[in-house]
């Protein structure tokens, strides 16, 4: 490893001093509710006298209650404690040396964070986000802190709210300073405002933050690699494909059919040079030159407008050229509005109904020459993907691995879940996508969690005479806790009752939106793709970076989002650390299986593919019945 990666700078910063004792008031826990306690009480276990061995489970306040006795209290008694002890001295330090107006507490604190206003903008607030964290793998009490554009709710999402959220720079581009922006954030706060907060004040007791963040020791798993036709294989999806060819090719020739309105006919000549590869040979040498697919006939279906009157006529014309082209493949494209995603939505969900996928194309896209040079790839790669085709797959870790995506599609109203649906996509661990099943669909959760418990045993089973000697289950992370027990209870009685010797089960956590940032000591702070490190041991989890530098590649052309956190949720055994890695591994790989796109690859297919269903389902909750029946992977 080169001597600057020798270190991931967590955005932690320890307290300067690890060893303190605080003064709490505690009561027996006598199975009592809460409110028939007091309301600003906690409840926690601790050492019955001044030891570790003995515990019991009390009540708990920070302030005087009659009833309750004095206790001391070390910081190592209870680590969730300790961290509630410190918010809630943050809390007040924070209370006495700012306005009301310049800090944030979130009304429900799933996490013991608040934020502090930097500046305000018409679109919302920059601020700086701080929480008490305990670091395990160091043994080391402090506070994660990290910057955070709170976009104010009425305001719309655009390029302004990006720009200040750090996702773009100051031209509007994406920003390759993404992670250098972030860190400046930090230090100009902590220069500004740290000696406002620190040090905490208790009992003559005074806790410093350190001036460094905590630094971890990082490793790397292995640079992912594509398989492409006859077993080729290459570092590189798009010049993988140019060189070899793809994975498996379709068999028949493609029928293009382009529906539109009659104004926009005058950007389609363009789309079609692209497709063909006459337009931007260099980066896209098209349909024929890439993918081995010809386009035999293009179809034209004009509209007047977006009226769902007029995508229900279009989708009957798409059908009857379908019919009467059988030797062809249809792919029907249509040229949408960015700006309206219900008629995106609708266009796909007409044509799902009739087992068709579609390619939608923006006007926006099309207006702009250069974004169409560098979008005709990926628009022909979903084209090849959606019509059945294999582009690549990844070279796996461990070839009998079966790994299934869980996702949700609740229907909410007025804050209340209405309608359950969940469902489950099946990739193997070379990225392959397989098929979608439908866990759970009902209005009641006691109906849906037990659907959800008896699918997900059957949907693993039907894999299990396949030869699979992992079964692996990724589940998002915010993901409500009745769920993640029904899901872990499935898989538990599924190992138990089958007992098969020599077969693991899994199930990981995946968050690509966690509150984990990290620097690495190069020139844009970005650490290289692939690393990881450690962050937890109870339970087990990593952060690993999806994205990076490259090696012997340092130049950043775009924003290199940051890593994504990985929890050991579960295991039917004891795993050790070279095992743990190699999970990690086909997590990391999985990003590389994205057929969306040739450069996406933040996000493992497990997860990503399930994020584009729910954004689908949640508009049509009730009319999709044939998900689970269609074979090509039409949420592209």
């Amino acid at each position: 490893m080169q001597e600057f990666n020798k270190a991931i700078r967590l955005n932690f910063y320890p307290l300067a001093t690890q060893e303190f004792k605080f003064r709490i008031w505690r009561k027996k826990y006598q199975q009592e509710k809460k409110e028939e306690i007091f309301e600003h009480v906690y409840r926690n276990t601790l050492p019955t006298d001044g030891g570790k061995d003995k515990r019991d489970d009390y009540w708990i306040s920070f302030e005087q209650i009659d009833g309750f006795e004095e206790f001391m209290c070390r910081q190592n008694h209870n680590h969730k404690l300790t961290q509630h002890f410190l918010f809630n001295l943050l809390l007040q330090k924070v209370k006495i040396s700012f306005r009301a107006s310049n800090y944030i507490i979130p009304q429900r604190r799933f996490r013991k964070i608040l934020f502090l206003a930097l500046k305000d903008h018409p679109q919302g607030k920059e601020t700086i986000w701080i929480e008490p964290y305990y670091m395990q793998p160091t043994g080391r009490f402090g506070f994660l802190i990290d910057f955070k554009f709170r976009k104010s709710p009425e305001v719309p999402y655009s390029r302004d709210v990006q720009r200040l959220s750090l996702s773009l720079d100051a031209n509007f581009r994406s920003n390759r300073n993404f992670y250098i922006d972030k860190y400046q954030k930090i230090q100009d706060f902590l220069k500004a405002y740290e000696a406002k907060i620190f040090p905490l004040v208790f009992d003559g007791t005074e806790l410093e933050i350190s001036k460094n963040m905590e630094e971890l020791r990082p490793d790397t798993l292995q640079t992912k690699k594509y398989i492409f036709q006859n077993g080729a294989t290459d570092i590189s999806q798009y010049k993988g494909l140019e060189r070899n060819g793809p994975l498996e090719k379709l068999n028949k020739k493609v029928c293009l059919l382009l529906v539109y309105r009659k104004k926009d006919e005058y950007l389609l000549d363009d789309l079609i040079d692209a497709l063909k590869g006459e337009l931007y040979s260099l980066t896209f040498k098209g349909m024929r030159g890439l993918f081995e697919l010809e386009i035999e006939k293009i179809e034209r279906i004009h509209i007047s407008g977006f009226t769902e009157r007029e995508l229900i006529q279009a989708t009957e014309k798409i059908k009857s050229v379908k019919e009467n082209n059988k030797h062809l493949l249809t792919m029907p494209i249509f040229i949408g509005d960015k700006n309206d995603e219900h008629t995106y939505y609708f266009m796909k969900f007409c044509l799902l109904k009739e087992n068709l996928p579609v390619q939608v194309v923006t006007l926006q896209l099309l207006g702009k020459r250069e974004s169409l040079k560098w979008s005709a790839s990926n628009i022909g790669l979903q084209i090849f993907a959606k019509l059945g085709g294999k582009p690549w797959k990844v070279l796996p870790s461990s070839e009998r691995s079966i790994i299934f995506g869980i996702g949700q599609a609740h229907e909410k109203k007025d804050g209340r879940i209405v309608k359950y649906f969940a469902y489950s996509v099946c990739t193997d661990s070379s990225g392959i996508y397989k098929k979608i099943n439908v866990l759970g669909k009902s209005d009641d959760e006691v109906s849906y969690l037990e659907q959800l418990k008896k699918n997900i045993v059957r949907t693993v089973e039907e894999h299990i005479h396949n030869g699979y000697t992992k079964y692996v289950l990724h589940i998002p992370f915010r993901i409500k806790r009745s769920e993640i027990e029904t899901i872990n209870e499935a898989v538990k009685q599924f190992a138990g009752i089958r007992n098969l010797p020599n077969t693991d089960f899994v199930v990981l956590r995946v968050d690509p939106n966690n509150k984990f940032f990290g620097y690495a000591y190069t020139n844009s702070l970005i650490p290289y793709e692939s690393t990881f490190t450690r962050v937890s041991n109870n339970p087990v989890a990593y952060l690993v970076w999806f994205e990076g530098l490259q090696y012997h590649k340092e130049a950043v052309y775009k924003r290199l989002s940051g890593p994504v956190y990985i929890e050991f949720y579960w295991t039917n055994r004891e795993m050790d650390e070279k095992e743990k890695i190699q999970y990690l591994q086909d997590v990391l790989n999985l990003s590389g299986a994205n057929w969306r796109g040739f450069n996406a690859k933040n996000v493992p297919v497990s997860i990503y593919y399930c994020q584009l269903i729910t954004d689908f389902i949640k508009r049509f909750p009730e009319e999709i019945e044939n998900i689970d029946r269609i074979l090509n992977p039409w949420f592209l």
